[in-house]
């Protein structure tokens, strides 16, 4: 059987204005999961961006467990393998029915667009 790869955008040119910005819910049970993730950000601006996710089972309470690693921490225009403020990332979460995502702003500065493509196999 073929995998399929399906892609999802989570933040479309997002401002940062404020210190988070807080995806719409990814439901999972719509995708054909096998349980790959990976994310492409994209960002312009001065400031930095941390970016996490979170997980529920029943879409209104979102956890993201102690210990878990940022997708992105410190993202900001000029980094990733560019320097050009684009990068893509996997990432482990947890079996659930729904995830979120969350850009929170870090330092100096403001993310004047952050783009994000969530691939989900």
């Amino acid at each position: 059987m073929a995998s399929h790869i399906s892609v999802v955008k989570v933040f479309n040119g997002a401002s940062m204005t404020t210190s988070e910005v807080i995806s719409e819910t990814v439901d999972l049970s719509r995708f054909n999961c096998e349980g790959f993730f990976s994310m492409q950000i994209e960002v312009t601006g001065t400031g930095n961006v941390d970016l996490i996710w979170a997980a529920s089972n029943d879409g209104v309470t979102f956890v993201t467990p102690s210990g878990t690693d940022d997708i992105f921490e410190a993202f900001g225009a000029t980094s990733g393998p560019g320097s050009d403020g684009h990068s893509i990332a996997s990432f482990d979460p947890m079996l659930a029915k729904y995830l979120k995502f969350t850009a929170t702003g870090q330092g100096a500065g403001a993310i004047t667009a952050i783009n994000c493509f969530l691939a989900i196999q």
